[in-house]
């Protein structure tokens, strides 16, 4: 059983200042304050605080009918509407279902996963759990034009601009071959057409929990709106970073076959891009993502 604190924990300041800088921190202060209104208002029995997220604060507890619920309130309006939009459109199919929301306090309800916070154990076989139920998020397409923006408008205006930028200092490191291949790719995806698909495009491992039977469930989505390519490739690069690679592009392979192609075009533009960042950084990561550049099954690309 997770523990949960009574206050707002350290770590989450800790990590939300990290990502946000420190003009989150007048939000912070008031965090608390916003989650036990919203329970009050929505008769939540409020339990205490999990400690995990970059971009949210937290809450956990039981609302009227008994169920587990999650409170999670985020400081930036564009991720909470992004976050907000994507899971009224899944509605609960794959992803974890909302259950009420607060536009004015950014706000969430959510129903937990399972019957503790984070869920329940990751069972040994959970890759291919999760490529079972990738397909869920990709069944329904979406019209663009709301709060979730495109996967190419993200890759012309940050993606690809901050790789040429990288590059200056981080080519040598990376390859300047990969480097020009990423590009190069980066915009040959970006021009194609084909489905348009909401996207959650931030499956690393800790977004997908596991429920009473198993079954994976999406959470934390980062959401974009394009080809649902990008969603089996960003999962085969980053669902766990330093290993399973390979094992997840086969996985694609048994449950996509018509989209490998794609799928490792988009991974080498992730991996670059990730390269880059983890070599900013100094973090240990990067050897991973230049052994996924490297790795054979994207010697074709």
């Amino acid at each position: 059983m997770v523990a949960l604190a009574s206050r707002l924990p350290e770590g989450a300041v800790v990590r939300l200042t990290e990502h946000y800088g420190r003009d989150v921190s007048e939000w912070l202060g008031r965090a608390e304050q916003i989650v036990a209104g919203a329970a009050a208002r929505w008769n939540v029995r409020l339990a205490g605080f999990h400690d995990a997220g970059w971009t949210s604060v937290v809450g956990v507890g039981r609302d009227q009918r008994d169920r587990l619920v999650v409170l999670k309130a985020l400081p930036e309006t564009e991720r909470y509407r992004q976050e907000r939009d994507a899971l009224d459109h899944w509605a609960g199919n794959g992803v974890c279902r909302t259950l009420a929301a607060d536009d004015g306090d950014q706000i969430l309800m959510i129903e937990a996963v399972g019957d503790a916070p984070g869920g329940a154990a990751r069972p040994a076989e959970h890759a291919r759990r999760v490529a079972e139920a990738l397909p869920l998020l990709h069944r329904v397409s979406t019209t663009p034009g709301g709060a979730v923006p495109l996967l190419t408008d993200y890759y012309l205006d940050t993606v690809i601009p901050r790789i040429e930028r990288r590059a200056a200092d981080r080519a040598r490191s990376v390859g300047p071959t990969h480097v020009r291949r990423a590009v190069s790719l980066s915009r040959d995806l970006c021009a194609a057409t084909g489905q348009v698909m909401m996207l959650h495009s931030d499956l690393y491992a800790e977004n997908v929990l596991f429920d009473r039977a198993r079954r994976a469930v999406f959470i934390d989505p980062h959401a974009k709106v394009g080809s649902p390519a990008f969603d089996w490739a960003f999962w085969c690069v980053y669902y766990v970073p330093t290993a399973g690679f390979a094992e997840r592009v086969a996985l694609c392979r048994e449950h996509i076959p018509a989209m490998v192609d794609e799928v490792l075009a988009w991974s080498v533009t992730l991996a670059v891009d990730g390269a880059m960042y983890y070599l900013e950084t100094r973090d240990d990561t990067a050897s991973s993502m230049l052994d996924v550049l490297d790795s054979p099954v994207l010697a074709g690309v």
